[in-house]
């Protein structure tokens, strides 16, 4: 009877397979789905977390902590392989730090202040510092270059970021120059400085190798906490305002233009690498790592210049599950064979999850 019941009221036990899928689920979408926990956290207790948001000296430990921990690991010196031939990794820079601000520029004026300044931001920032090469690698490209890209565009921010920001919002929001710079040096440049001289000990390479996992976590877990202090700052300034600055149909627009920036920048990247005989793998590489961006960075400069983090958070979902999909697209269609579709690479550049999922 009990049986007849829960199938008359569409309900059942979970089975071992049932728990098995969900939990399946959980471990491969953990950090999505606490990106929304968090995002929600912050915006309903605001007020609870306000002196948490506050306290800048927080933010930045986290942040130097962050930065730090995702450079660590990576094999950097497997640059030498792409300095032979620094068009692909010049072009994705390009494509990372050029054409995809101007093209956001573009797009803002669509979106309200704060949310267009949200967009800016995210376009400015950085390519990502592992997820970028991981990806590379699952689609059969050239990971090396794109941990060049992540030398040069990370490298580089510190001056260009910063300089762009002022450029395109620094009419409508107060941006020091030499403010921004020192913060991104300190918060960008020299914790990949003492993470990759650290590399120096073969002890601590070993070290960084066995423990992946666990700085990946670590890192996402930061991630988290920068979202939901971010998420308080949009909270108490959705709670001075009258006006619906997170709508619905605000959020989808941003969704719709942070793919449209996100896609196009990608896809324009893959046939300029090919119009200029870029082959396969470095053109998979160009592609994913000129299109995508880190989020910590995004999250931090969004606070700093008092624009909306939603879409810095958005770009950055929609990059892992559009990505995602394309990796694996080019993966079960190869194009090309040669003995460069599978570049020499450390195992250090594969890990079983990247520093921002």
């Amino acid at each position: 009877m009990a049986q007849g019941a829960e199938h008359l009221f569409g309900f059942r036990q979970l089975g071992e397979r049932d728990q098995t899928s969900i939990g399946k689920f959980l471990a491969a979408n953990w950090f999505i789905i606490g990106l929304l926990i968090s995002l929600s956290t912050g915006l309903v207790a605001h007020d609870a977390l306000t002196p948490l948001s506050a306290a800048h000296w927080l933010q930045s430990t986290i942040v130097f902590s962050v930065m730090w921990m995702m450079a660590a690991p990576i094999p950097i010196e497997l640059i030498r392989n792409s300095l032979g031939r620094p068009w692909p990794p010049i072009l994705a820079s390009i494509m990372n730090l050029g054409f995809l601000p101007l093209l956001a520029y573009c797009l803002a004026p669509l979106l309200n202040a704060e949310l267009a300044g949200g967009l800016i931001v995210a376009a400015c920032v950085p390519s990502t510092q592992a997820s970028a090469a991981v990806w590379t690698r699952k689609a059969g490209g050239d990971d090396t270059v794109a941990i060049f890209v992540t030398l040069i565009t990370n490298l580089s921010c510190a001056l260009i970021t910063p300089s762009l920001l002022v450029w395109l919002i620094g009419r409508n929001v107060k941006l020091d120059l030499g403010s921004l710079a020192g913060s991104l040096f300190f918060l960008v440049v020299l914790p990949i400085a003492i993470g990759q001289s650290m590399r120096i000990s073969s002890k601590f390479v070993t070290l960084m190798r066995q423990r992946k996992v666990l700085l990946s976590t670590l890192c996402q877990v930061g991630i988290l906490s920068m979202v939901m202090l971010g998420a308080v700052q949009m909270g108490n300034r959705l709670a001075s305002t009258s006006a619906a600055v997170t709508s619905l149909a605000a959020i989808l627009l941003v969704v719709v233009l942070t793919t449209m920036a996100h896609v196009t920048t990608l896809v324009l990247g893959w046939y300029l690498a090919q119009a200029t005989g870029v082959r396969r793998p470095q053109r998979i590489a160009v592609a994913l790592s000129g299109s995508q961006k880190t989020l910590m960075i995004g999250l931090k400069l969004g606070m700093d210049c008092g624009v909306s983090i939603l879409p810095m958070v958005i770009y950055h979902i929609g990059q892992l599950v559009i990505d995602a999909l394309i990796a694996d697209w080019w993966k079960r269609h190869p194009t090309e064979t040669s003995p460069e579709t599978s570049p020499e690479t450390s195992p250090e550049t594969s890990p079983e999850t990247s520093e921002e999922r």
